[in-house]
């Protein structure tokens, strides 16, 4: 058989492979990797061209699937983490956006009214849509000691997590403003969650550290699991 009469299904191939690790685990695709560098290490002096240039796209597709797939992996170990505090913050911010609306449904020219209702709105947006990556702030912290009582490196810690927290629910209020959320409050409503996949709502500093995740992304050794909390 002519050997150049292979190369398409080659090329057919290696789309095929790449096609059937997209969105799976971690460990999959890296057996993927190993595999295509195995070849390409042993047979690239007798391999054709066509065929190197097609396995070094397929190894680049690899392992970009490969940081997706750790990226997602974190994202579900946060999901486990804070799976808890996120749904009963969820619960109970869902419960004031419910009564507030009720109380300007009542009197519809109250000022006062329609700022609860707007800040309760911009908590319930900001709970489902805090990125999946970073660790989760409460929205209501329960704090045992008072301000007072702390040293000076815990009240640090307390200004920069307050701070932190009004940045996103800056950000989140830009993008309920702008119809850019990555859940709508009318999904929200309806009863759906950030996509497992999605990001959520990101700072621009938690963008870069995404970034550097993905470009030095090691081994997390997190078990592929799925919660609840996201769609």
């Amino acid at each position: 058989m002519n050997p150049k009469s292979k190369r398409p299904r080659q090329r057919h191939d290696s789309s095929l492979q790449l096609a059937s690790v997209i969105g799976a685990g971690a460990n999959k695709i890296k057996k993927q990797i190993r595999n295509v560098e195995r070849l390409l290490q042993k047979r690239r002096d007798v391999l054709p061209d066509t065929v190197i240039v097609e396995k070094e796209r397929m190894l680049e597709g690899l392992k970009f699937e490969l940081k997706e797939a750790e990226l997602r992996q974190i994202g579900r170990k946060n999901a486990k983490k804070y799976h808890m505090v996120r749904f009963f913050e969820r619960k109970k911010a869902m419960r004031k956006y419910k009564q507030a609306s009720k109380k300007v449904l009542a009197q519809p020219e109250d000022k006062e009214l329609q700022k609860e209702l707007r800040e309760a709105t911009i908590d319930l947006c900001y709970v489902v849509n805090f990125p999946r990556l970073s660790k989760y702030i409460a929205l209501y912290p329960a704090t045992s000691d008072s301000v007072e009582k702390m040293s000076e490196e815990e009240r640090k810690g307390v200004e920069q997590t307050n701070a932190k927290r009004a940045e996103f629910r800056s950000l989140v209020a830009k993008q309920l403003d702008e119809g850019t959320l990555p859940v709508s409050l009318e999904d929200i409503i309806k009863g759906k969650r950030l996509n497992k996949d999605s990001t959520g709502v990101m700072l621009e500093e938690e963008q870069v550290q995404e970034e550097a995740m993905e470009r030095d992304l090691d081994n997390q050794g997190v078990e592929e699991e799925e919660d609840d909390f996201f769609e």
